[in-house]
């Protein structure tokens, strides 16, 4: 009966069921400890793929440096991966910010404090950092796996859950998921705050909400989606609004922490904008001249550059718009808002050049594959194409090329 309804979302898959249970068999279903924490057997399959994609990444990405490089590597297994940003994120866990005009460690403060302040507190658990912090990363990683279904599994039914976890699971850049960087974090929050919003719990929401502004600059574009929630549920009727809609209030908090610790090492509030745009070459900007500059450099830059770059940046650019475009139609108006948002803050920027990895944070892209499993053929290419090209990324960046 279940695997017949595995399509219809929970409340009704729950009262279908109920209503066929005898009462004695219902007693001593809510007797059972399998029964009362249901949730972990719906959920043993976003689990089992987010733990299959760490073990199947950290192999691969061995066994290619194995073969490409033919030496074994100097940093070990785990080392390989602690490259670029995840450098960056360590050394703010073990020596946090500075303002000594001396030191380039005052440039860090681009990167928002909850990833490293965390990955600190891991430390008392695991005592080498970096194995700290792909530990926390991997957690949080099961977390946004797991919110993912369940959100997806409320607006489409099982099935398309499945199919969303899966392609999250593949995504070209989805490596960053299990290896120590931001984007499994950002993801849990956020996810689980649009989950309990749809649940219409908005305290778990708002701190969630809170947390994943103290993440990411990309947490701004999650405000504007959950308001917009919250007066939908109440049919847009200014007498409907209760206490409740207070709670969003704490979602900014995140934002003014960060904002306060620039002010306390600077005395800006504003100060990481100023390096982002002087040290990172970073600014809010048309996303046309970025688009128009990638295009040339497609045709004339070195063929490493053509792929890895330009070609993935354009890429990223299309997939982005378009799924932006088929949101509005096939996603609730929240979803959309989110991705309408997180589009400006991802291609309107002077520096596209991590957009590949940043379009993985906008998890309704992967709630729209979920609706695609009727379609066979573009199912199984997608998912080809998707394993190759993250197949291809994960190996150039354990190489220490650049890989987004």
């Amino acid at each position: 009966m279940i695997g017949a309804r595995e399509d219809l979302p929970d409340a009704e898959v729950s009262t279908a069921i109920d209503a066929n249970v005898a009462p004695a068999t219902q007693a001593t279903r809510e007797l059972s400890p399998a029964r009362r924490w249901p949730r972990l057997r719906v959920l043993r399959f976003p689990i089992a793929i987010a733990l299959c994609s760490t073990v199947v990444t950290f192999a691969f990405g061995f066994c290619a440096y194995l073969v490409i490089e033919n030496v074994m590597p100097p940093e070990g297994w785990l080392g390989i991966w602690n490259r670029w940003d995840a450098t960056h994120y360590l050394d703010l866990a073990q020596s946090g910010y500075t303002a000594d005009a001396s030191d380039e460690q005052r440039f860090m403060i681009v990167f928002f404090p909850l990833y490293p302040h965390l990955i600190y507190l891991a430390h008392f658990l695991i005592p080498d950092w970096h194995v700290a912090a792909v530990v926390l990363s991997n957690v949080c990683c099961i977390g946004a796996f797991c919110y993912c279904f369940l959100l997806t599994e409320k607006e489409f039914g099982r099935r398309a859950a499945k199919v969303a976890v899966f392609y999250f699971s593949i995504f070209p850049t989805a490596y960053f998921l299990h290896i120590g960087y931001s984007e499994s974090l950002f993801l849990v929050l956020t996810i689980g705050a649009f989950y309990y919003a749809r649940l219409g719990r908005w305290l778990p929401c708002a701190l969630l909400g809170m947390l994943a502004t103290g993440s990411r600059i990309s947490g701004l574009a999650i405000m504007l989606p959950l308001a917009f929630e919250y007066l939908h549920q109440k049919n847009f009727r200014w007498r409907q609004i209760r206490w409740d809609g207070a709670f969003l209030s704490l979602i900014p908090l995140g934002l003014l922490a960060y904002l306060y610790l620039n002010y306390h090492y600077f005395g800006d509030p504003l100060k990481f904008l100023e390096f982002q745009r002087e040290h990172w070459y970073r600014s809010l900007s048309s996303p046309w001249p970025a688009l128009q500059s990638g295009w040339k450099d497609l045709m004339r830059d070195d063929p490493i550059e053509r792929v890895m770059q330009h070609g993935a940046q354009l890429a990223a650019f299309a997939i982005g718009t378009i799924g932006l475009v088929a949101a509005a139609f096939r996603l609730r108006p929240c979803y959309t808002i989110y991705l309408a948002v997180s589009w400006v803050l991802i291609f309107c920027d002077s520096f596209t050049l991590c957009s590949p990895r940043y379009l993985l944070t906008l998890f309704p892209l992967f709630m729209l594959l979920g609706q695609w499993r009727r379609r066979v053929f573009a199912h199984y290419s997608i998912a080809f194409l998707c394993l190759l090209f993250y197949a291809l990324n994960a190996t150039q960046f354990v190489r220490g090329w650049w890989a987004h």
